[in-house]
C-alpha cells in the first residue's frame, strides 16, 4: 500500500481518514485468472491496480481483455525470503514494486531507475496487513 499526495484543503483529520481511504485496497479473485489476484480500490470503487508502462496506478475497469491482464497479480513467495511477491499475469518475470512512493512493475533488468535489480528483492516483497480503513 502506498499513501497518495493530499491536493486541496481538509480539515487535518478529515485528510489523514482520506489518505488512509486512498491507500486500502479490496482484494477480490484475478479479474484474468481466479487464482491470482486484482486490487479493488476502497475510495473509488470499480477502479483496479493497473500497469501500463511500467507504472501501476488506479484505472476505471473498462472491460477489456487487456485491463483484465493488466489488472491481474499473482501471488509468489516472497524475494527476500519472507512475505509475499507479486507477479504480473500479463508480464511473467515482472514483479509489483514500489520505488520512490510510487508502484511499478519491474524485472530487475536495468541498471537505472525503478527496474535496477539491487533493489527489486525488498521492494517486490510484501508484507499483508489489516486494511487502514474497512
Amino acid at each position: 500500500m502506498w499513501v497518495v499526495p493530499c491536493v486541496g484543503h481538509h480539515p487535518r483529520h478529515a485528510q489523514r481518514d482520506w489518505l488512509k481511504a486512498d491507500a486500502t485496497y479490496t482484494v477480490r479473485r484475478g479479474l484474468a485468472d481466479s487464482s491470482c489476484y486484482s486490487f479493488e480500490s476502497v475510495n473509488f470503487p470499480g477502479q483496479y491496480l493497473r500497469h501500463a508502462a511500467g507504472r501501476v496506478r488506479n484505472s476505471p475497469n473498462d472491460n477489456t481483455a487487456l485491463f483484465r491482464e493488466d489488472a491481474t497479480f499473482c501471488s509468489r513467495p516472497g524475494l527476500s525470503g519472507t512475505g509475499v511477491t507479486l507477479e504480473s499475469f500479463n508480464q511473467p518475470g515482472s514483479f509489483l514494486r514500489h520505488f520512490e512512493s510510487q508502484v511499478h512493475i519491474a524485472d530487475g533488468g536495468s541498471s537505472e531507475g525503478f527496474n535496477r535489480p539491487q533493489t527489486i528483492t525488498a521492494d517486490a516483497t510484501w508484507t499483508l496487513a489489516n486494511p487502514w480503513t474497512p
